[in-house]
C-alpha cells in the first residue's frame, strides 16, 4: 500500500474514531437506568427498558469499533495494516474502503 493510501485510511479511521466518541457522548443518558416511577404506567416502563437495553448494546457495538479502529491504528504503525490477520496477504483496498477497521480479507472472513 503507498503512503498515499496509508494516510488516507488513517485520516479516515480518525475521523471515524471522532465520530464515534461525539456520538457515545450525546448518547450517554438514553443507556441510564430506567426509574421505577408510578406516574408511568406498566407499558411505558416496558418501552423505556427496552429502549434502554437497545441504546446499551448500540453502546456497546460502538464500543467495539473503538476498539477495532485503535488496533488498526496500531496495526498501522506496524506495518501490517491492510494485510489479513489469518492468511497474511493483502487486503482488497475496496473492502477496506466499506470498513477501513477491518481485520480480514474476504476469503478469510
Amino acid at each position: 500500500m503507498t503512503p498515499e493510501r496509508l494516510s488516507y485510511f488513517r485520516d479516515r479511521l480518525l475521523a471515524l474514531e471522532k465520530e464515534i466518541q461525539a456520538t457515545l457522548e450525546a448518547s450517554k443518558e438514553d443507556s441510564g437506568v430506567v426509574e421505577l416511577d408510578t406516574a408511568i404506567g406498566r407499558l411505558s416502563r416496558m418501552n423505556a427498558m427496552q429502549n434502554q437495553q437497545m441504546a446499551l448494546e448500540l453502546r456497546r457495538r460502538q464500543e467495539q469499533q473503538l476498539q477495532r479502529i485503535a488496533n488498526a491504528l496500531k496495526r498501522m504503525n506496524q506495518n501490517r495494516y491492510g494485510l489479513c490477520g489469518r492468511c497474511k496477504q493483502p487486503i482488497a483496498e475496496e473492502r477496506l474502503e466499506v470498513s477501513p477497521d477491518v481485520v480480514m480479507c474476504v476469503k478469510c472472513a
